[in-house]
């Protein structure tokens, strides 16, 4: 088993790198990593953990990139020290901290009282986003819980939504190449396209690595047709689960337990060349 696709407290999980890794472990992966979005906080905690615990482990992140609807790019096996992917991460941790202020100022407009300390606590100093929020409001009595938050607030259709500041695809990629890893297009169920192959052509001429086929909201079907898009692009695919603690009670880590030889082909490329 391995899982490709988790979040941590250093984005909108609940659990520390060091939980998740150890529950890894626990649950005998040979593969994991932790993605956090547009942050690279976990990772140092989470190598420490894998190191310790003799786990294979990917540096990892999900990048929200601009599109129209949602398009987000995982990357894998990035030096976590260069000082360019550092100062990306800290332009990306402000534009959040930035919309989050937006999000307050547009809520409290509704008539909601929450203030950015509310928020701010529920954060417990990582990186601030719509689930510190969402949370807030459930504390304060306006959503029941965090569906309700997002559907009636914090979604693009909900009434206080704020979009943020995000990297084009060519912009997460060539980062992503150039801190020595790998570009793999997170969940392409949820892409917005009337042509997902030729939207994927189109990323692999930017420098896109792969596909994460392998993912809980993908039918047979879905994974099947992911597959063959990687062959004829040339692309190795991925499995995740897309954990996020609490916060997703429904996505256990390694809950996506699918498997086939392409995708063993895959971890063998990613555990040889990329992981530590």
């Amino acid at each position: 088993m391995i899982d490709l696709h988790m979040h941590s407290t250093a984005s909108d999980g609940t659990d520390t790198p060091k939980e998740i890794i150890t529950k890894c472990r626990k649950l005998g992966l040979r593969l994991s990593a932790v993605t956090d979005h547009d942050t690279m906080d976990s990772q140092t905690e989470a190598i420490a953990t894998a190191k310790e615990l003799k786990l294979k482990y990917l540096t990892g992140v999900e990048f929200s990139v601009r599109h129209t609807g949602e398009l987000h790019i995982l990357g894998y096996g990035m030096d976590t020290a260069d000082r360019e992917l550092a100062g990306m991460m800290d332009d990306l941790r402000g534009s959040r901290v930035e919309r989050v202020r937006e999000i307050i100022r547009v809520v409290q407009e509704h008539g909601m009282k929450i203030d950015f300390a509310d928020v701010e606590r529920f954060a417990k100093g990582n990186t601030l986003g719509r689930p510190h929020v969402a949370l807030a409001l459930i504390e304060k009595g306006y959503a029941s819980d965090l569906q309700d938050a997002f559907t009636r607030y914090l979604n693009e259709e909900g009434s206080c939504y704020v979009q943020r500041r995000k990297l084009s695809p060519q912009q997460a990629i060539e980062m992503i190449l150039k801190t020595g890893g790998i570009p793999v297009l997170a969940h392409p169920k949820f892409v917005r396209t009337d042509d997902i192959e030729a939207l994927v052509a189109e990323l692999r001429k930017m420098g896109l690595g792969g596909i994460e086929a392998y993912y809980p909201a993908h039918s047979d079907a879905d994974v099947e047709r992911y597959l063959k898009i990687a062959k004829r692009h040339g692309l190795i695919v991925t499995q995740g689960s897309d954990y996020h603690g609490a916060m997703r009670p429904y996505a256990a880590i390694a809950c996506e337990k699918r498997t086939g030889p392409y995708l063993n082909e895959s971890i063998k490329i990613l555990t040889e060349k990329y992981a530590i």
